[in-house]
Protein backbone atom coordinates (compact mmCIF):
# COMPACT_ATOMS: atom_id res chain seq x y z
CA UNK A 1 0.00 0.00 0.00
CA UNK A 2 2.80 2.41 0.91
CA UNK A 3 4.59 1.72 -2.37
CA UNK A 4 1.36 2.13 -4.38
CA UNK A 5 0.71 5.52 -2.76
CA UNK A 6 4.28 6.59 -3.44
CA UNK A 7 3.95 5.60 -7.10
CA UNK A 8 0.69 7.51 -7.48
CA UNK A 9 2.00 10.74 -5.96
CA UNK A 10 5.28 10.47 -7.87
CA UNK A 11 4.69 9.26 -11.44
CA UNK A 12 8.45 9.21 -12.12
CA UNK A 13 8.76 6.06 -10.02
CA UNK A 14 8.46 2.84 -12.05
CA UNK A 15 4.73 2.22 -12.49
CA UNK A 16 4.66 -1.20 -14.10
CA UNK A 17 5.71 -4.80 -13.56
CA UNK A 18 8.40 -6.68 -15.46
CA UNK A 19 6.03 -9.65 -15.65
CA UNK A 20 3.46 -7.79 -17.76
CA UNK A 21 3.03 -8.10 -21.50
CA UNK A 22 1.96 -5.44 -23.99
CA UNK A 23 3.51 -2.74 -21.83
CA UNK A 24 6.11 0.00 -22.12
CA UNK A 25 7.56 2.62 -19.80
CA UNK A 26 10.11 5.26 -20.70
CA UNK A 27 11.62 8.46 -19.32
CA UNK A 28 12.63 11.50 -21.37
CA UNK A 29 15.67 13.53 -20.21
CA UNK A 30 16.33 16.66 -22.27
CA UNK A 31 19.39 18.92 -21.83
CA UNK A 32 20.16 22.32 -23.38
CA UNK A 33 23.63 23.88 -23.09
CA UNK A 34 23.86 27.41 -21.64
CA UNK A 35 25.05 28.84 -24.96
CA UNK A 36 22.25 26.96 -26.79
CA UNK A 37 24.90 25.37 -28.97
CA UNK A 38 24.01 21.80 -28.04
CA UNK A 39 20.82 19.98 -27.09
CA UNK A 40 20.66 16.26 -26.33
CA UNK A 41 17.95 13.93 -25.05
CA UNK A 42 18.31 10.47 -23.52
CA UNK A 43 15.33 8.10 -23.27
CA UNK A 44 15.76 4.99 -21.11
CA UNK A 45 12.92 2.50 -20.98
CA UNK A 46 11.52 -1.02 -21.26
CA UNK A 47 9.43 -2.79 -23.90
CA UNK A 48 7.36 -5.87 -22.97
CA UNK A 49 5.53 -7.61 -25.81
CA UNK A 50 4.67 -11.00 -27.26
CA UNK A 51 7.49 -10.47 -29.75
CA UNK A 52 10.06 -10.23 -26.96
CA UNK A 53 10.99 -7.98 -24.08
CA UNK A 54 13.97 -5.69 -23.69
CA UNK A 55 15.39 -2.57 -22.12
CA UNK A 56 16.83 0.29 -24.15
CA UNK A 57 18.27 3.78 -24.25
CA UNK A 58 17.45 6.12 -27.15
CA UNK A 59 19.52 9.21 -27.92
CA UNK A 60 18.77 12.27 -30.05
CA UNK A 61 21.09 15.11 -31.08
CA UNK A 62 19.01 18.24 -31.63
CA UNK A 63 21.56 20.06 -33.77
CA UNK A 64 21.66 17.32 -36.41
CA UNK A 65 18.49 15.32 -35.84
CA UNK A 66 20.67 12.24 -35.46
CA UNK A 67 19.23 9.42 -33.35
CA UNK A 68 20.70 6.21 -31.98
CA UNK A 69 19.15 3.10 -30.43
CA UNK A 70 20.98 1.13 -27.75
CA UNK A 71 19.23 -2.19 -26.93
CA UNK A 72 19.79 -4.16 -23.70
CA UNK A 73 18.37 -7.40 -22.28
CA UNK A 74 15.44 -6.85 -19.96
CA UNK A 75 17.42 -7.98 -16.92
CA UNK A 76 19.74 -4.99 -17.46
CA UNK A 77 16.89 -2.76 -16.23
CA UNK A 78 16.64 -1.97 -12.51
CA UNK A 79 14.67 0.55 -10.47
CA UNK A 80 14.29 1.90 -6.94
CA UNK A 81 11.06 1.42 -4.99
CA UNK A 82 11.88 4.22 -2.52
CA UNK A 83 12.65 7.16 -4.82
CA UNK A 84 12.95 7.79 -8.51
CA UNK A 85 15.97 6.05 -9.94
CA UNK A 86 16.35 3.67 -12.89
CA UNK A 87 19.30 2.07 -14.57
CA UNK A 88 19.86 0.30 -17.87
CA UNK A 89 23.11 -1.60 -17.68
CA UNK A 90 25.72 0.80 -16.30
CA UNK A 91 23.65 3.83 -17.29
CA UNK A 92 21.95 5.56 -14.34
CA UNK A 93 19.14 8.11 -14.33
CA UNK A 94 17.63 9.99 -11.36
CA UNK A 95 16.57 13.44 -10.17
CA UNK A 96 20.17 14.01 -9.15
CA UNK A 97 21.40 13.61 -12.72
CA UNK A 98 22.52 11.00 -15.22
CA UNK A 99 25.67 8.96 -15.79
CA UNK A 100 25.68 7.40 -19.24
CA UNK A 101 28.21 5.33 -21.22
CA UNK A 102 26.79 4.00 -24.47
CA UNK A 103 28.53 2.32 -27.39
CA UNK A 104 27.41 1.15 -30.83
CA UNK A 105 28.88 0.89 -34.32
CA UNK A 106 29.09 4.69 -34.55
CA UNK A 107 31.23 4.98 -31.43
CA UNK A 108 30.67 6.17 -27.86
CA UNK A 109 28.23 8.53 -26.20
CA UNK A 110 29.13 9.52 -22.64
CA UNK A 111 27.30 11.94 -20.34
CA UNK A 112 27.92 12.96 -16.74
CA UNK A 113 25.33 15.56 -15.81
CA UNK A 114 24.06 16.74 -12.42
CA UNK A 115 20.73 18.47 -11.75
CA UNK A 116 19.68 21.14 -9.25
CA UNK A 117 16.58 23.27 -8.78
CA UNK A 118 14.14 20.55 -9.85
CA UNK A 119 10.67 22.02 -10.65
CA UNK A 120 7.98 19.37 -10.18
CA UNK A 121 4.40 19.88 -11.27
CA UNK A 122 2.30 20.86 -8.21
CA UNK A 123 0.30 17.91 -6.82
CA UNK A 124 -3.31 18.02 -5.64
CA UNK A 125 -5.96 15.32 -5.19
CA UNK A 126 -8.16 16.99 -7.81
CA UNK A 127 -5.29 17.22 -10.28
CA UNK A 128 -2.59 14.74 -9.26
CA UNK A 129 -0.54 15.25 -12.42
CA UNK A 130 -0.49 16.71 -15.89
CA UNK A 131 -3.42 14.45 -16.89
CA UNK A 132 -5.63 15.94 -14.19
CA UNK A 133 -8.55 13.69 -13.14
CA UNK A 134 -7.77 11.29 -16.03
CA UNK A 135 -4.88 10.04 -13.89
CA UNK A 136 -7.51 8.18 -11.83
CA UNK A 137 -8.93 6.32 -14.85
CA UNK A 138 -7.73 2.68 -15.09
CA UNK A 139 -6.81 0.87 -18.29
CA UNK A 140 -5.98 3.93 -20.37
CA UNK A 141 -3.86 3.29 -23.45
CA UNK A 142 -1.13 5.68 -22.33
CA UNK A 143 -0.34 7.74 -19.24
CA UNK A 144 1.86 10.83 -19.16
CA UNK A 145 3.81 12.31 -16.25
CA UNK A 146 6.06 15.32 -15.70
CA UNK A 147 9.12 15.00 -13.48
CA UNK A 148 10.69 18.45 -13.77
CA UNK A 149 9.44 21.35 -15.85
CA UNK A 150 12.77 23.14 -15.53
CA UNK A 151 16.07 22.62 -13.71
CA UNK A 152 19.75 23.51 -13.90
CA UNK A 153 22.17 21.10 -15.58
CA UNK A 154 25.94 20.96 -14.99
CA UNK A 155 28.47 18.60 -16.47
CA UNK A 156 29.71 17.31 -19.79
CA UNK A 157 28.59 15.21 -22.75
CA UNK A 158 31.10 13.46 -25.01
CA UNK A 159 30.22 12.08 -28.43
CA UNK A 160 33.19 10.35 -29.98
CA UNK A 161 36.05 12.85 -29.69
CA UNK A 162 33.82 15.92 -29.24
CA UNK A 163 33.10 17.30 -25.79
CA UNK A 164 30.18 19.60 -24.93
CA UNK A 165 30.14 21.78 -21.80
CA UNK A 166 26.78 21.89 -20.04
CA UNK A 167 27.71 24.18 -17.15
CA UNK A 168 24.60 26.19 -16.19
CA UNK A 169 22.48 24.44 -18.83
CA UNK A 170 18.76 23.77 -18.56
CA UNK A 171 16.94 20.46 -18.29
CA UNK A 172 13.48 18.94 -18.60
CA UNK A 173 12.14 15.51 -17.57
CA UNK A 174 8.91 13.66 -18.38
CA UNK A 175 7.73 10.09 -18.95
CA UNK A 176 5.10 7.86 -20.61
CA UNK A 177 3.82 4.42 -19.72
CA UNK A 178 1.05 2.07 -20.78
CA UNK A 179 0.35 -0.11 -23.80
CA UNK A 180 0.67 2.16 -26.86
CA UNK A 181 1.17 5.80 -27.71
CA UNK A 182 -1.93 7.54 -29.18
CA UNK A 183 -2.88 7.25 -32.86
CA UNK A 184 -2.07 10.94 -33.36
CA UNK A 185 -0.58 13.68 -31.22
CA UNK A 186 1.25 17.01 -31.19
CA UNK A 187 3.64 17.78 -28.33
CA UNK A 188 5.68 20.93 -27.72
CA UNK A 189 7.99 21.90 -24.85
CA UNK A 190 10.43 24.70 -23.99
CA UNK A 191 11.99 25.98 -20.77
CA UNK A 192 14.19 28.92 -19.83
CA UNK A 193 13.10 30.74 -22.99
CA UNK A 194 12.03 33.99 -21.31
CA UNK A 195 14.39 34.14 -18.34
CA UNK A 196 14.52 32.03 -15.16
CA UNK A 197 11.45 30.05 -14.15
CA UNK A 198 9.82 30.32 -17.57
CA UNK A 199 8.52 27.19 -19.25
CA UNK A 200 5.79 26.01 -21.58
CA UNK A 201 4.36 22.57 -22.26
CA UNK A 202 1.59 21.54 -24.68
CA UNK A 203 0.08 18.28 -25.88
CA UNK A 204 -2.92 17.51 -28.07
CA UNK A 205 -3.71 13.83 -28.62
CA UNK A 206 -6.42 11.37 -29.64
CA UNK A 207 -7.64 9.80 -26.37
CA UNK A 208 -9.47 6.42 -26.44
CA UNK A 209 -12.51 6.49 -24.15
CA UNK A 210 -15.12 3.77 -23.51
CA UNK A 211 -14.89 2.33 -27.01
CA UNK A 212 -14.74 5.76 -28.65
CA UNK A 213 -12.09 8.49 -28.72
CA UNK A 214 -11.80 12.26 -28.52
CA UNK A 215 -9.09 14.92 -28.90
CA UNK A 216 -7.79 15.94 -25.47
CA UNK A 217 -5.14 18.50 -24.64
CA UNK A 218 -3.26 20.30 -21.91
CA UNK A 219 -0.97 23.32 -21.79
CA UNK A 220 1.13 24.87 -19.03
CA UNK A 221 2.73 28.30 -19.09
CA UNK A 222 4.92 29.68 -16.30
CA UNK A 223 5.78 33.37 -16.43
CA UNK A 224 6.50 36.01 -13.79
CA UNK A 225 6.08 33.55 -10.94
CA UNK A 226 2.59 32.53 -12.14
CA UNK A 227 1.52 29.14 -13.50
CA UNK A 228 -1.30 29.09 -16.04
CA UNK A 229 -2.97 25.75 -16.76
CA UNK A 230 -5.20 25.09 -19.76
CA UNK A 231 -6.73 21.67 -20.46
CA UNK A 232 -9.74 19.74 -21.63
CA UNK A 233 -10.45 18.94 -17.98
CA UNK A 234 -10.38 22.65 -16.95
CA UNK A 235 -13.01 23.63 -19.52
CA UNK A 236 -10.56 25.28 -21.92
CA UNK A 237 -11.47 25.11 -25.62
CA UNK A 238 -9.20 24.87 -28.64
CA UNK A 239 -10.67 27.52 -30.94
CA UNK A 240 -8.30 26.95 -33.88
CA UNK A 241 -5.49 24.57 -34.83
CA UNK A 242 -3.66 24.51 -38.15
CA UNK A 243 -0.67 22.74 -39.66
CA UNK A 244 0.99 24.29 -42.72
CA UNK A 245 4.17 22.52 -43.81
CA UNK A 246 6.62 22.85 -40.93
CA UNK A 247 4.49 25.38 -39.02
CA UNK A 248 1.85 24.55 -36.40
CA UNK A 249 -0.43 27.12 -34.76
CA UNK A 250 -3.08 26.66 -32.07
CA UNK A 251 -5.26 28.99 -30.02
CA UNK A 252 -6.88 28.05 -26.69
CA UNK A 253 -9.45 30.02 -24.71
CA UNK A 254 -10.73 29.74 -21.14
CA UNK A 255 -12.92 32.09 -19.11
CA UNK A 256 -10.04 34.50 -18.42
CA UNK A 257 -7.35 34.11 -21.06
CA UNK A 258 -6.50 33.37 -24.66
CA UNK A 259 -3.29 31.43 -25.31
CA UNK A 260 -1.60 31.33 -28.71
CA UNK A 261 1.18 28.93 -29.74
CA UNK A 262 3.15 28.95 -32.97
CA UNK A 263 5.71 26.17 -33.46
CA UNK A 264 8.17 25.62 -36.31
CA UNK A 265 9.89 22.29 -36.89
CA UNK A 266 13.63 22.17 -37.51
CA UNK A 267 16.00 19.15 -37.64
CA UNK A 268 14.02 15.99 -36.97
CA UNK A 269 15.26 12.62 -35.80
CA UNK A 270 13.47 9.27 -35.99
CA UNK A 271 12.65 7.64 -32.66
CA UNK A 272 10.95 4.32 -31.89
CA UNK A 273 7.59 4.34 -30.11
CA UNK A 274 5.44 1.51 -28.69
CA UNK A 275 2.54 -0.38 -30.24
CA UNK A 276 1.12 -2.95 -27.80
CA UNK A 277 4.38 -2.67 -25.90
CA UNK A 278 6.63 -3.39 -28.89
CA UNK A 279 8.91 -0.55 -29.97
CA UNK A 280 8.05 -0.81 -33.65
CA UNK A 281 6.51 2.55 -34.58
CA UNK A 282 8.78 5.19 -36.09
CA UNK A 283 8.07 8.83 -35.19
CA UNK A 284 9.84 12.12 -35.91
CA UNK A 285 10.95 14.50 -33.18
CA UNK A 286 12.69 17.86 -33.27
CA UNK A 287 14.46 19.19 -30.18
CA UNK A 288 15.75 22.35 -31.83
CA UNK A 289 12.34 23.65 -32.93
CA UNK A 290 11.26 27.26 -32.36
CA UNK A 291 8.20 28.18 -30.28
CA UNK A 292 6.39 31.49 -29.86
CA UNK A 293 3.84 31.85 -27.06
CA UNK A 294 1.46 34.74 -26.38
CA UNK A 295 -0.99 35.04 -23.48
CA UNK A 296 -3.78 37.64 -23.70
CA UNK A 297 -6.89 38.61 -21.80
CA UNK A 298 -10.24 38.58 -23.59
CA UNK A 299 -9.81 42.24 -24.58
CA UNK A 300 -6.61 41.40 -26.47
CA UNK A 301 -4.23 42.94 -23.93
CA UNK A 302 -0.94 41.02 -23.93
CA UNK A 303 -0.04 39.55 -20.54
CA UNK A 304 3.02 37.63 -21.72
CA UNK A 305 4.87 37.07 -24.97
CA UNK A 306 8.01 35.02 -25.46
CA UNK A 307 9.84 32.91 -28.01
CA UNK A 308 12.86 30.68 -28.17
CA UNK A 309 14.65 27.78 -29.81
CA UNK A 310 15.92 24.40 -28.64
CA UNK A 311 12.29 23.42 -28.16
CA UNK A 312 10.86 19.93 -28.34
CA UNK A 313 8.24 19.27 -31.00
CA UNK A 314 6.50 16.11 -32.21
CA UNK A 315 3.76 16.01 -34.84
CA UNK A 316 2.67 12.39 -35.27
CA UNK A 317 -0.14 10.66 -37.13
CA UNK A 318 -3.13 12.09 -38.97
CA UNK A 319 -3.70 15.71 -37.77
CA UNK A 320 -7.40 15.55 -38.65
CA UNK A 321 -7.88 12.99 -35.85
CA UNK A 322 -7.09 15.71 -33.33
CA UNK A 323 -9.00 18.52 -34.98
CA UNK A 324 -6.05 20.14 -36.75
CA UNK A 325 -6.71 21.74 -40.13
CA UNK A 326 -4.10 20.99 -42.80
Amino acid sequence: MRHALKRFTNPLIFQGSLKRRRYFESWYFKHVAADRGAVFAFIPGISLSSEGSSAFVQFIDGATGGTRWFPYPLDAFAYSREEFGVSVGENRFSLRGIDVRLRDGEGEVEAHLSYSGITPLPFSLGSPGIMGPYAYVPFMECYHGVGSLDHRVDGEVRIGDRRYDFTAGRGYLEKDWGRSMPLAWIWAQINGFAGPDSYFLFSLARIPWLGCSFPGFFALLAEGGRLHRFATYTGTRVTSAELRGRDFSVTMRDRLHVLHLHAKRSHEGVLLAPVDGAMERRIAESIDARLRVRLEDHDGRIIFEGSGGNAGLEIVGDPSLIGVRV
